[in-house]
C-alpha cells in the first residue's frame, strides 16, 4: 500500500502539573516527523499539550503514530482504538509502549520498542513494499492471538546523523515558543525510580559541539525561540564538553534564556557556573530527589544533604535560579520527611519546587521490585504521573503521602510566598508563583475525590479483620502538637479516641530510656508497659522515641498501634524535634 500522509501524535497530560502553562515538547514525534518529511512523506505532528487534534486531518492519514508515556497510556490507547475503527493502521511507540509492549499491542497494529528513528522508516518501507514485518527491529505485534516480538532495535550510534527537528511541523506551533534540544542520550547512573538507563542505555552517546550549536542557531532563525530547554537527562554529564557548548553559544551569540537538567556536581565548578550565567542560563532543573540520607542511599543518588545545600547556595551566588525536584514516599520516608522537604525548599530559597510522589514506572527497578512483591494497589496508568500515590510505603499510608504532598505544594506556592517575591521586586518569580498557586489549587479541586478514595481504602484496611476497631487509648505524648493530628486521623476512620493520663508518663519515659539500647530490648519494655493497659481500650497509641544517628538533633516519635493484626495496624509516623521543648512543634 502507498503511504502518502502520516500523522504523529504526542498525547497530552492527564492532569494539571507544574509545567502545564509552559508546554516543553518532547522531541520524539518532532524528530520522527522530520525524518519522514525528509524522505518525502506528507507529515503532520500533533502535541496535545500545545494544540488539540484536528480530527479531519488525523482521519485523512494513511498511517498514524502515537507516542506515549506511562501516565498518558490510557489516552493513547483510546485514541488508537478510535483511529483503528476507521481502518487506519496505528503504530505506537515511546517509553511505556517499550516496556509494556504486550499491552500496547492489544490496542495498536504495530508497536516499536526503543529508539525508533530507523525502525519507523523500516516499518513504513515494509508496509509499502510488502516485505517481511518480522525483520523490522524492535517490532511487536499481535499475530493470530499471539504476541510476536522482533529482536530489539539497536540504539542510534551516530546522533549527528539525525536531522535537526523541525518544530514547524507541529500543529499550532507559534514563533517565540519553548524549544527542546538534546545534546546526548543515556545515563550512567542507576536511580531506582528511573527508566532512562533501560530505554537509552547506561552509556553516554553525545552530539558533537558544532552540531549542537548549529541546531540552536536553526531554532533561533526559524522559531525566534522564547526559551531553550536542554532536554538531556544530565546536561553536565561531560562537564568539559558542556563548557565547550556554552563557550560556543557565547562566541556565536546564541544566548536566548535557557534551562537544563543538571546534577549537583556542576555547582562545584565556578568556571562552569560563570559560563552558564554569561550564556544567559535562567534556571537549572536539579534532581535533588531527597533530603533524607536513607532515601538518597536507596535511590543510588551518590549525594548527601550537604551536597544539596552547597549546590543551591553556589547556583544562587552565580545568579542562576534553582528548580528543585524531589521525590517523596520511599520506604525510608515519613510524613515529616515531606513537611521537612518543603521547609527546606523555603529556607534555602529554592526558586521553584517540583514535589513528586515515588511512582514505580515500567522500566525502572522500583517497578519490578514492587510488582513482584504485590505492593502496587492500582494499575490505572493515568495515576502514574508522579502526582498520585499508587503504592503503600513502609512508614506511611498512601493517604498520608498524597495528603502531605498536596499540603506541602500548597504551602510552598502560598500567597505569602508570592508576596515575599514581590516585596523583593522579583516580579517574574512572583508571577511564576502566582501561576503555580493557581495550578496547585486546580489540582486540589481535580483530585479531592482521589484523596477520598485513599481514605476509604484506609478505612477498609482497618475494618478488614471483621471486628471493627471502636476505640484507641491516647496517653500524653512528648509533642503536644501530635495529639490533634492523631485525633483527626482516627476521627476520619470513625474511631473514638480515649484520653488516658494514667501510666502515660511511664510509657513515654520507658520508651525514651530504651532509645539508646538495642531495638529488641526497647520493644520488650514497651510490651510490658502496654500489658498494664490491656482491656481498657481496643488498642493504645504509644510514643516510641528513637534517636536518629544520622540527625542527632532530631528524635523520631512513631505512633504505633498494638492489639491489631499487622495488616490493620496504623503506620502513621510523625517527627518530634527537640526544639519542640522550646515551643516549636510539627504535626502530620
Amino acid at each position: 500500500m502507498k503511504l502518502r500522509k502520516i500523522v504523529l501524535i504526542e498525547t497530552g497530560a492527564t492532569d494539571v502539573h507544574v509545567y502545564s502553562r509552559i508546554p516543553i515538547p518532547r522531541l520524539g514525534c518532532v524528530l520522527l516527523g522530520t525524518i519522514l518529511r525528509d524522505h518525502g512523506y506528507d507529515v503532520r505532528v500533533y502535541i496535545e499539550d500545545i494544540a488539540p487534534l484536528d480530527w479531519a486531518e488525523v482521519l485523512s492519514a494513511d498511517l498514524v503514530g502515537i507516542s506515549t508515556l506511562t501516565a498518558t497510556a490510557p489516552r493513547s490507547y483510546a485514541l488508537a482504538e478510535r483511529i483503528r475503527a476507521t481502518g487506519i493502521p496505528v503504530v505506537m511507540g515511546g517509553i511505556h509502549a517499550t516496556f509494556e509492549a504486550d499491552e500496547a499491542a492489544c490496542h495498536a497494529d504495530y508497536v516499536l520498542r526503543g529508539e525508533a528513528e530507523q525502525s519507523l522508516l523500516d516499518l513504513v518501507h515494509v508496509l509499502e513494499d510488502g516485505g517481511d514485518l518480522e525483520r523490522v527491529p524492535g517490532l511487536t505485534r499481535s499475530r493470530e492471538g499471539e504476541i510476536f516480538h522482533a529482536p530489539a532495535a539497536q540504539p542510534i550510534a551516530d546522533l549527528d546523523g539525525l536531522p535537526i527537528p523541525d518544530f514547524r511541523l507541529v500543529h499550532g506551533w507559534r514563533r517565540r515558543a519553548y524549544v527542546s534540544v538534546m545534546t546526548g542520550r543515556g545515563c550512567p547512573f542507576e536511580c531506582t525510580f528511573c527508566s532512562v538507563p533501560a530505554f537509552h542505555g547506561r552509556g553516554g552517546r553525545l552530539v558533537s559541539v558544532d552540531r549542537v550549536l548549529d541546531e540552536i542557531a536553526t531554532h533561533l532563525t526559524h522559531s525566534h525561540v522564547r526559551y531553550l530547554f536542554f532536554a538531556d537527562d544530565i546536561f553536565n554529564l561531560n562537564r568539559a564538553r558542556m563548557k565547550q557548548i556554552l563557550e560556543g553559544m557565547i562566541a556565536r551569540r546564541l544566548t536566548p534564556r535557557w534551562g537544563a537538567q543538571v546534577r549537583h556536581e556542576v555547582a562545584r565548578d565556578g568556571e562552569a557556573l560563570d559560563l552558564m550565567r554569561r550564556a544567559n542560563c535562567d534556571r537549572v532543573f536539579v534532581g535533588f530527589e531527597s533530603i533524607n540520607p536513607r532515601t538518597l542511599e536507596h535511590f543510588n543518588k551518590h549525594e548527601t544533604r550537604d551536597d544539596i545545600e552547597r549546590a543551591i547556595a553556589s547556583f544562587h551566588r552565580h545568579g542562576v535560579k534553582v528548580h528543585g525536584m524531589f521525590v517523596v514516599g520511599s520506604d525510608a520516608d515519613t510524613a515529616e520527611t515531606i513537611r521537612e522537604t518543603e521547609r527546606f525548599a523555603r529556607q534555602h530559597r529554592i526558586d521553584s519546587l517540583q514535589l513528586m510522589i515515588l511512582t514505580p514506572i515500567p522500566g525502572s527497578k522500583d517497578y519490578k521490585t514492587m510488582l513482584d512483591r504485590g505492593r502496587l494497589f492500582t494499575r490505572d496508568w493515568s495515576l502514574y504521573d508522579g502526582h498520585h500515590a499508587v503504592h503503600e510505603p513502609e512508614q506511611m499510608t498512601a493517604y498520608e503521602v498524597q495528603a502531605e504532598m498536596m499540603r506541602a505544594m500548597r504551602r510552598f506556592y502560598s500567597v505569602g510566598q508570592m508576596v515575599r517575591r514581590a516585596v523583593r521586586a522579583d516580579w517574574k518569580e512572583a508571577a511564576i508563583r502566582f501561576e503555580a498557586h493557581r495550578i496547585v489549587h486546580t489540582f486540589f479541586r481535580h483530585n479531592g475525590g482521589y484523596l477520598d478514595s485513599l481514605r476509604d481504602r484506609l478505612r477498609q484496611q482497618w475494618s478488614a479483620t471483621g471486628s471493627r476497631l471502636r476505640s484507641v487509648g491516647l496517653p500524653s505524648l512528648p509533642d503536644a502538637g501530635l495529639r490533634p493530628v492523631i485525633e483527626r486521623f482516627f476521627s476520619e476512620l470513625n474511631v473514638a479516641v480515649v484520653h488516658m493520663l494514667e501510666n502515660a508518663h511511664d510509657l513515654v519515659e520507658e520508651g525514651r530510656t530504651q532509645a539508646g539500647r538495642r531495638r529488641l530490648e526497647a520493644r520488650q519494655a514497651l510490651t510490658r508497659a502496654l500489658e498494664r493497659l490491656r482491656g481498657r481500650v481496643d488498642c493504645v497509641i504509644v510514643a516510641v522515641v528513637e534517636d536518629d544517628p544520622a540527625r542527632p538533633e532530631r528524635v523520631e516519635v512513631s505512633a504505633s498501634v498494638r492489639g491489631l493484626p499487622d495488616t490493620a495496624a496504623c503506620r502513621a509516623c510523625c517527627t518530634w524535634s527537640r526544639a519542640s521543648r522550646n515551643g516549636r512543634s510539627s504535626s502530620c
